[in-house]
């Protein structure tokens, strides 16, 4: 899947989260090349804690919207959780509230590895 299509479909399931309790904080694709695999990092919002209902709204949102975000696929996403290390550095060094596309590659922070990807939101 190309990158174009990837961050368009990312940034759908972003704004239709928005208006559900998952609203997401941080958002972005992660690439893993060793599987060819792209993962959806979303941190939902500081109320959203219990991961079966953060995956029941994710999904029914994708059903709702599928042919706006052809790249998504419930497997993709993947909920993060704001106390992990990476998404602590992810928040002090990038503060996008709105969307964005910024590439992120081989990028460090307080020496925290920041995987390869793509950044679609990070308003920690």
């Amino acid at each position: 899947m190309d990158q174009d299509t990837l961050v368009k479909s990312g940034h759908a399931l972003v704004r239709h989260l928005d208006d559900t309790p998952a609203a997401p904080r941080l958002a972005m694709w992660v690439s893993f090349s060793d599987r060819e695999e792209w993962r959806l990092w979303i941190v939902p919002s500081d109320a959203m804690r219990d991961k079966r209902e953060f995956y029941e709204i994710v999904t029914s949102t994708i059903l709702k919207f599928k042919d706006e975000m052809p790249a998504i696929d419930f497997s993709n996403v993947q909920y993060m959780n704001d106390n992990k290390p990476l998404v602590k550095a992810m928040g002090s060094s990038y503060h996008v509230p709105g969307l964005t596309n910024e590439k992120l590659s081989g990028n460090t922070v307080n020496g925290i590895y920041i995987p390869d990807g793509v950044l679609l939101r990070s308003n920690l």
